[in-house]
């Protein structure tokens, strides 16, 4: 199975307790995390192992440190995007798919086909789950983000080399953009999908975007539908009683 790799920082915690616990089911995973001095081997000890990185660093060089690992692709996902449904069969065809036509990233967000109509179509049918793969070239429709994505790990490492002193507010910039043309990326299609928050996903893979400018989702009026609704109700009640972050009132 593909490596998830999860990223993080201590100042998260309460999110990062929340994604440890819906991805507990993946076997091959890695935290990335700053160092720091905290009793974090309840979390740690879920995770296969645990790279550090220097938190005086921007976002992109900190990315950086998943040098040390050995594999062709991985998936990577940020600890504030909650990973509540993986169909991993799905996942190890698309990886499977990505590694065999040498395709640099899948993003495993929805993306409106209507936005790009001239784009490479690829139809990917498993079972129900019939979607389909966009190739995306042009700027304007962020060819790079932070969404989660299934990345050819040498191709992630080359663009936060070449922007290491990005953060993670300016690291999608337009020259990033441009520079990304040259890379074979694809996004996500299909008829079927749900609205997750912020974004819109698949089936196969939901994740609720669960705080965005600093403070989590509002509770109501967030486009959520209902058996997510109650399953966000739930991990306010489980883990966020308690937090300092604030809920935001609307979804702007």
């Amino acid at each position: 199975m593909i490596r998830h790799v999860i990223y993080s920082h201590t100042d998260y915690l309460e999110i990062l307790k929340i994604q440890t616990d819906y991805v507990s089911p993946i076997e091959n995973k890695t935290l990335l995390i700053n160092k720091n001095n905290f009793d974090l081997s309840e979390i740690y000890e879920k995770y296969q192992n645990v790279i550090f990185y220097d938190d005086s660093l921007p976002y992109a060089s900190r990315l950086l440190s998943l040098s040390s690992l050995n594999d062709d692709f991985i998936l990577f996902i940020h600890d504030i995007d909650i990973l509540i449904n993986e169909n991993t069969e799905i996942i190890k065809n698309l990886y499977e798919y990505a590694k065999s036509n040498n395709i640099d990233r899948v993003d495993l967000q929805y993306f409106d086909r209507s936005w790009n109509p001239n784009s490479k179509f690829i139809p990917f049918e498993i079972h129900e789950n019939n979607f389909g793969l966009i190739q995306q070239d042009n700027p304007s429709g962020y060819i790079y983000n932070v969404n989660p994505s299934i990345w050819k790990l040498s191709v992630l490492l080359e663009i936060m080399n070449t922007f290491k002193d990005r953060n993670y507010r300016n690291i999608e910039d337009f020259s990033t953009q441009i520079y990304c043309q040259k890379f074979k990326i694809f996004k996500l299609f299909s008829e079927n999908y749900i609205n997750c928050g912020y974004f819109k996903c698949l089936p196969f893979f939901t994740f609720l975007h669960i705080t965005h400018g600093g403070g989590f989702m509002p509770t109501l009026n967030n486009g959520l539908p209902n058996d997510i609704q109650i399953l966000y109700n739930n991990i306010i009640e489980k883990y966020l009683k308690n937090s300092n972050r604030h809920f935001r009132v609307s979804m702007h």
